[in-house]
């Protein structure tokens, strides 16, 4: 007996259409198994990219506005946390409004870069502060969170990140530790140019807003007199304004400020004192669309404002 003929025959129109669609669906597939990268703060998200080069997507939690010191997440935020590949973050050193969510998560959802045990920390002997008042002073039983003010530092996080990423996506491994290595190349290069640029201000003193830039300020030899309040939101007392104006008074040479914080008080203090204002980002504003860019910036930031002083105060003489 013969098989019994079939009563449809496909188009081989339908045929061609059915065969695309589930290209497209596979092709859509593919993309959308890219691994999601939740990092905390831009400078995180920066190194992400230069590492993810287009195999990962990479996003930002917190808009460069915000203060990583302190910032009250919404409903939305824990459901990016949840559903991202990888949070990447600093540590609960800087964002501590985060220890608790993270906690709730596996342990290979979170990259954190602070416990990276090949960071370089800054050398207190390069980084003075004995002139500011024991109450403003933090007991320093941790190292500057700010980590990534120093190249190196984001070189060993690229490779960590790197690492990880080849756990989740082993397809991109390969290109994600070729990404990291680039980079880390180009950082000896960036390093380079800003130990040349900033030589010449080495010893020109100043002040900081807050405690931030150690591991730029000693990582370049530059010379930080005090800072005004250890964190953005902790308010300095009048004693201690009072022996930063001192000591800014017998050396120094220019303050700097922050946005998106009020610092009144000191900016009026450096014009009672004829010296320069400066303004430092340690995150990037939202035109700031590489790591180089920031650190660039950031040097460019010191130059101006530690040069301009060297150069008035030589025609005051």
């Amino acid at each position: 007996m013969g098989l019994p003929r079939l009563g449809f025959v496909f188009p081989l129109a339908f045929i061609r259409r059915t065969l695309v669609a589930l290209l497209l669906c596979s092709l859509a597939s593919t993309a959308a198994a890219k691994p999601k990268v939740l990092a905390s703060i831009k400078p995180l998200a920066l190194i992400a990219q230069e590492v993810a080069g287009g195999h990962a997507d990479i996003d930002t939690l917190l808009p460069v506005t915000a203060s990583a010191h302190d910032y009250p997440l919404k409903m939305s935020d824990h459901r990016r946390l949840r559903d991202a590949d990888l949070v990447l973050w600093v540590g609960a050193e800087l964002e501590s409004f985060l220890a608790r969510p993270l906690a709730s998560l596996p342990a290979q959802q979170v990259l954190t870069t602070y416990g990276l045990g090949d960071l370089f920390w800054p050398e207190l002997d390069n980084h003075d502060h004995a002139h500011t008042s024991r109450d403003n002073q933090h007991q320093h039983t941790s190292g500057d969170p700010h980590i990534w003010l120093d190249p190196r530092n984001a070189a060993v996080i690229a490779r960590a990140l790197a690492e990880r990423l080849t756990q989740i996506a082993p397809e991109s491994g390969a290109q994600f530790t070729l990404n990291a290595e680039r980079f880390s190349q180009s950082l000896v290069e960036l390093d380079a140019q800003l130990l040349k640029q900033l030589a010449p201000v080495k010893p020109l003193g100043f002040a900081v807003y807050h405690e931030g830039y150690s591991h730029f300020v000693s990582h370049y030899g530059l010379h930080q007199l005090a800072y005004v309040t250890f964190t953005p939101e902790r308010r300095p007392g009048a004693k201690h304004l009072q022996e930063l104006r001192d000591v800014l008074a017998k050396e120094g040479r220019c303050v700097f400020l922050e946005p998106y914080h009020n610092s009144s008080s000191l900016e009026e203090m450096a014009h009672s004192l004829g010296l320069n204002i400066g303004m430092l980002d340690p995150v990037g504003n939202e035109q700031v669309s590489s790591y180089r860019m920031l650190m660039e910036q950031l040097g460019q930031s010191f130059l101006r404002c530690l040069a301009d002083s060297a150069d008035s105060g030589a025609a005051n003489h």
